[in-house]
């Protein structure tokens, strides 16, 4: 059973997850020192 159909759509997801996750890093950085800002 293939979850992707192709190399490239692994790929794009790959690439929305770790920016996901950086996005939300930053606004817990954000939120928790927020003297900086």
């Amino acid at each position: 059973m293939k979850i992707f159909k192709e190399k490239g759509e692994l790929i794009m997801y790959t690439a929305l997850f770790v920016l996901g996750i950086a996005i939300f890093g930053y606004l817990m950085y954000v939120l928790v020192k927020p003297e900086k800002f």
